[in-house]
């Protein structure tokens, strides 16, 4: 007669086999899935990473175009204040002169004015003007004197 262990060895599958085999495809799994979250975060992280530089790579552009924009509309805005400057100085310029001019003239209309009128007062009077120009003269010569 054989043994009982022969017999289980031979006739029988053991029905324990499978359960060591069991810990050592579930650890495998266990290392094989450990690997894949390892490789899946380190992919999420250099993917994070490279978003990262992205950002900060759009952040700086951006960041440089309004500086540029900035300074050129600073600038234009320097410009058109200079220009505002000048055309107000020559707007000045003119209005004094039209002012100055137009003094003058009134000025000259009222020195001929008065000619005219101790003109017309010497030609109604003349002995009267003779008289106080006389008089005047010997005055400023009484007073030269003095001096």
């Amino acid at each position: 007669m054989a043994s009982i262990p022969e017999v289980q060895k031979t006739d029988t599958p053991l029905v324990h086999a499978p359960d060591h085999d069991k810990p050592q495809t579930l650890g495998a799994q266990m290392q094989n899935v450990g690997t894949q979250v390892k490789e899946t975060v380190q992919a999420a992280g250099t993917q994070v990473k490279e978003t990262a530089q992205d950002v900060g790579t759009y952040v700086k552009e951006t960041a440089q175009a309004a500086g540029t924009q900035v300074k050129e509309t600073a600038q234009d805005v320097g410009t058109y204040i200079k220009e505002t400057a000048q055309d107000m100085g020559t707007q000045a310029k003119e209005a004094m002169q039209a002012a100055g001019t137009q003094a003058y003239e009134q000025g000259r209309e009222s020195l001929q004015s008065l000619n005219r009128t101790i003109e017309g007062q010497i030609r109604q009077r003349p002995l009267q003007a003779l008289l106080v120009a006389g008089g005047i003269g010997v005055l400023l010569g009484f007073l030269w004197q003095r001096h």
